[in-house]
């Protein structure tokens, strides 16, 4: 059980990491197998004069990652924000596994998200992650995409070992790629 904490074009105080650790920690006690808690905070300037500060927090259950994000003018504004939705989504994750606790933690593996270094610049390709991926059914990565919040994600099949798509459609709808190689 571990809370990495960072920040991003901005000086954070010691009083706000402990603010943020205290908080982050309580997340533990609604859900015993989290592995890992990390945030991210960063000051955005804007045309006023108050600057916006975000706060991303992705919790690691096993392997099975959530994640949640909000803006405020204040910084532990924006830090209270993001933990009230993380503790919605651990509790929609307990109600959606409370029928079988050991699928949720076995089954349901996702890669861990390591940011790649930029050896090389592109005008086209903006950030590059590399993540590990494990085999999982097409209704496994509907869930774990929907937990963190994307539009689409990558994953392997676990019927052919094959990488596919999934994705959110327009009319909220989920749809399915699988390439086929010439």
């Amino acid at each position: 059980m571990e809370i990495k904490i960072a920040a991003r074009n901005m000086k954070l105080q010691e009083d706000e990491r402990d603010y943020a650790e205290k908080k982050l920690g309580r997340l533990f006690k609604y859900l015993n197998s989290i592995s890992s808690i990390k945030l991210e905070l960063t000051e955005e300037k804007t045309k006023s004069r108050q600057p916006v500060f975000g706060a991303q927090v992705t919790v690691n259950v096993n392997g099975f990652l959530m994640r949640g994000e909000q803006k405020d003018e204040n910084v532990r504004a924006a830090i209270d924000a993001v933990t009230d939705v993380m503790e919605r989504l651990i509790d929609k994750f307990k109600k959606r596994y409370s029928t079988n606790k050991s699928k949720a933690h076995e089954t349901i593996r996702t890669p861990a998200e390591e940011d790649v270094p930029q050896i090389e610049q592109s005008q086209y390709v903006y950030k590059r992650k590399r993540f590990i991926v494990k085999p999982m059914t097409a209704e496994q990565a509907v869930e774990q995409m929907d937990f963190l919040g994307h539009d689409f994600f990558l994953f392997v099949s676990d019927v052919d070992n094959s990488i596919n798509v999934v994705y959110r459609r327009k009319d909220g709808k989920y749809g399915l790629i699988q390439p086929e190689f010439a």
